[in-house]
């Protein structure tokens, strides 16, 4: 495709690792400021290996020869066609520019000639130029995440947990099927699931650079929830003490018990002794389970917003 001089081209495995994690790295770094994790060669062999590889909707976006951005267009075939998942990363003197609208209309027609009906992309609230684009383009906001912070010197119990569920650590091979279960279990019907795999989970809880840990919810002998916690070495080398709740399920007839609060203090706490001075999370503001507000309870407030917007693949 072309235009302005603007040529897009296929991601080429073994020769654009280095370009790919470069962009990505300006582009994000700058909006999502010391929260972003930098991605390096590791990350990038890491998805290469991963479940999630996509390679068919890899692409590069050279103008007179440079590269400037790049583009996903991501087909999830296990979830079928109905969503695929469109990301652009650029330079940052190119962002707002026509050269992005192009990138842009490139994703939709990729994602148009492998099928998909609807293509779905995340921006941050900041991202102005990115949000104007996209709604010029027939984009429309279809869910809100908040991105959600507390300082973990401010942690305190007695405020609703569950004093009978039983807590556990993970043990990684021996439970990997149990978590799976209780993943699908607890995000059935919400907003973007489809199920997950072993297979998944297993890459996901292996992703290099990260110290993540698990904790189980027993009622009785019945495994009923669970948290993942995740620490990032760059992050903490770099001086940013944060560690992040990247999931928290708990099974339908077992919410609104204080198992939920139960499960996000013991991992505050496994934070705080691993020396964390602040933890983060991001939540469905529209989540059916009214997880927004148990983090409100615990502490946590927000601090930015992530909008999801939609469009038919097809003009």
């Amino acid at each position: 495709m072309r235009g302005s001089q603007l040529v897009i081209r296929p991601f080429v495995e073994g020769q654009d690792e280095t370009i790919w994690v470069s962009i990505a790295n300006e582009y994000l770094g700058h909006f999502l400021g010391p929260d972003y994790v930098p991605r390096d060669q590791e990350a990038m062999e890491w998805l290469e290996k991963s479940p999630w590889y996509d390679p068919e909707g890899m692409f590069v976006a050279e103008l007179d020869g440079k590269p400037i951005g790049v583009i996903t267009a991501y087909v999830d075939e296990r979830a079928g066609r109905w969503h695929g998942i469109l990301s652009i990363e650029l330079r940052l003197r190119y962002v707002g520019s026509e050269h992005e609208r192009q990138m842009l209309l490139f994703g939709l027609e990729s994602l148009r000639r492998r099928g998909v009906s609807y293509a779905r992309t995340w921006v941050r609230d900041n991202m102005v130029e990115r949000i104007r684009l996209l709604e010029a383009e027939g984009f429309r906001r279809v869910r809100i995440f908040s991105v959600m912070r507390m300082r973990l010197s401010e942690l305190r119990r007695g405020i609703g947990e569950c004093k009978r569920v039983q807590l556990r650590p993970m043990r990684l091979e021996r439970d990997l099927g149990l978590l799976t279960f209780l993943l699908n279990e607890a995000f059935k019907g919400q907003f973007g699931f489809r199920p997950t795999t072993v297979e998944e989970n297993r890459a996901w809880l292996s992703e290099p650079g990260k110290e993540i840990h698990v904790i189980l919810a027993y009622w009785s002998r019945t495994p009923i929830g669970y948290i993942v916690l995740e620490i990032s070495e760059k992050l903490v080398k770099a001086g940013r003490k944060v560690g992040e709740i990247s999931s928290l399920g708990v099974l339908r007839p077992y919410r609104r018990l204080g198992v939920g609060t139960a499960l996000v203090l013991e991992g505050l706490e496994w934070l705080r002794e691993r020396g964390m001075e602040e933890a983060m999370l991001e939540v469905d503001e529209d989540n059916p389970t009214g997880a927004i507000r148990l983090y409100e309870k615990v502490g946590f407030k927000v601090a930015h917003r992530v909008f999801v917007y939609e469009r038919p693949a097809r003009s």
